[in-house]
């Protein structure tokens, strides 16, 4: 049991998808059947809130995604294809004797890995993102804790979440003897919002105005969050239904969380069990005015966490927690494993013999389409810095909805928690947009990254140098810019000189970059000969957005 030793209790892990924490009161038949002996974190965090990097710490065994690689949805930064699954929490649970269970959701881009069933999986079932909800295409198949299988495609009958319930089950009765890894990953209440039909319009009188909702007065915010314009009443309208859809998506997970409990229960395997209910990240529903997650507010960076089981004491705790780490951590210990990663086991909180296991949770993503980020969450504070140079500091306990940045009035605090924010930041490049150039002249600009151990060395991904132009190790682009005046069109990677514990490589950060250019001559035979350069230019670009899911 969690609170006594001796016994390797069984876990069954509830991931949702895109689930804020304000949304768990959406699943009242689950809230309900552990109510009597269930611990809810009230501050449970996600340290990079996007899905693939998420869960790939957390399926790493609690790594931060600075260790494994995995920094966003998408290759080269991210996605099932950077994940080494060699030595994950999966094989070493398979390898202390469980029966191990993946159903539903693997990682981002798992599509690309063909049949493919990764190691120290018993029961390992995944749907590729982006297939329908009904009648869904499943990959297949069982491995070892030493080698990964090639599955077989089958069909996911009927609704995705009840054909989830129903695999739970098999997978339960097939096992009724040792200990139980199950991951149940949800797709909901992810897009493209397909409801259970018996569930169409069951939130249609649902509308969210909560928090720092289409905020007014946004200058205490980044420049690019500023940019965002208040949105008319068409397009809130047109989101108050994608909202309603969400929402509606949530049911049919309730009723499969029930469908396994019992099927746990029936097995008489329910009381060794340490059931845990959350999400892979959060995401805003116009606070602040955005509509996206991969940000540091709390609408994104803060999820649903509720761990049950019979010898637990029902609570609400304001420890502080990093889910995708922490989790991991605890199933390590459940097993009486021996710890690894970055997490810290929640076995003294849940059993109440501590209040707290960590003072603050390190916050950082890697997005492409705002700057790069990172920054800190402790019991009072939130403290975020961008790539820009810009600072944000908010005092939760006076200002939960983060509607007023303080960071001026409080120079000590934002100065502790800064250096705090470095101790825990990984490689990233912090160049965004370069400046424009003209057509034949001079062109120089140094790229910048933070965070990282040691030097930095760059280089051009496939070694694909811009025209004209060339790419120091140290970071810096110069020489001369085309005559034709065809943008520049390339990618970059820096390097820092750490020793990853999980890949046994350095940290690494990739980015594309476009420079414009303007003045191009485009005249007579050299411009027909820009011209069709020009036009393989953009056959190429178009290959590279193809393939990069653009």
């Amino acid at each position: 049991m969690p609170c006594t030793s001796g016994v390797a209790l069984s876990v069954a892990v509830f991931i949702l998808d895109d689930m804020r924490a304000d949304q768990l009161p959406e699943l009242p038949l689950t809230n309900a059947r552990l109510a009597d002996h269930a611990v809810q974190f009230d501050r449970a965090y996600v340290t990079t809130p996007m899905c693939c990097p998420e869960r790939s710490s957390f399926l790493s065994g609690g790594w931060l995604p600075m260790h494994t690689g995995v920094l966003t949805n998408e290759a080269p930064r991210g996605g099932a294809t950077l994940f080494v699954d060699d030595d994950t929490l999966a094989t070493r649970l398979q390898s202390a004797g469980y029966a191990t269970a993946l159903h539903g959701k693997y990682l981002n881009e798992y599509a690309e890995l063909g049949l493919y069933v990764p190691p120290g999986w018993t029961d390992f079932a995944a749907v590729a993102e982006g297939d329908p909800w009904v009648e869904a295409t499943v990959t297949a198949g069982s491995s070892t804790p030493g080698a990964s299988a090639e599955g077989t495609e089958v069909r996911a009958e009927g609704y995705y979440a009840d054909w989830m319930a129903e695999r739970a089950r098999q997978f339960v009765e097939a096992h009724p003897e040792g200990p139980l890894f199950l991951y149940s990953s949800f797709r909901a209440p992810h897009d493209p919002y397909e409801p259970e039909p018996e569930d169409v319009g069951s939130h249609a009188d649902f509308t969210w105005r909560g928090g720092a909702w289409q905020e007014a007065d946004v200058s205490d915010k980044p420049a690019w969050v500023q940019r965002l314009p208040r949105l008319g009443k068409e397009r809130v309208a047109e989101l108050d239904e994608v909202h309603r859809a969400m929402q509606d998506t949530l049911p049919s997970v309730d009723r499969a969380i029930i469908s396994i409990l019992d099927a746990l229960d029936a097995s008489g395997r329910l009381d060794t069990t340490v059931v845990i209910v959350t999400s892979d990240d959060g995401q805003q529903w116009l606070e602040h005015r955005i509509t996206q997650k991969g940000v540091a507010y709390e609408e994104s960076v803060r999820v649903p966490l509720v761990v049950w089981n019979p010898e637990l004491r029902p609570h609400h705790t304001e420890a502080l927690v990093a889910a995708n780490l922490d989790l991991a951590a605890t199933a390590t210990d459940l097993a009486g494993l021996p710890a690894t990663g970055n997490g810290r086991s929640l076995r003294s909180v849940l059993c109440q013999e501590e209040e707290t296991v960590r003072d603050s949770v390190p916050l950082q993503a890697w997005p492409s389409r705002f700057p790069t980020w990172a920054g800190v969450v402790t019991p009072g504070w939130k403290y975020i810095e961008t790539g820009t140079g810009e600072r944000e500091l908010y005092d939760l306990a006076a200002d939960p909805s983060e509607a007023e940045s303080v960071v001026a009035a409080h120079p000590d605090v934002a100065a502790e928690l800064s250096a705090l924010v470095e101790e825990n930041r990984g490689l990233a490049i912090i160049s965004a947009a370069l400046p424009e150039g003209e057509a034949g002249e001079a062109f120089r600009v140094q790229l910048e990254a933070w965070g990282g151990e040691g030097a930095c060395t760059w280089s051009l991904v496939g070694g694909v140098v811009p025209l004209g132009m060339t790419l120091s190790p140290t970071g810096l682009l110069s020489g001369t810019l085309p005559a034709s005046g065809e943008d520049l069109d390339f990618t970059v990677a820096v390097v820092d000189e750490s020793v990853s514990p999980v890949h046994g490589g350095p940290q690494r950060d990739v980015r594309r970059f476009v420079v414009p250019v303007s003045g191009g001559c485009g005249c007579g035979e050299e411009g027909e000969a820009a011209g069709a350069l020009g036009a393989l230019v953009v056959a190429w670009r178009w290959r590279m957005r193809r393939r990069e899911g653009r």
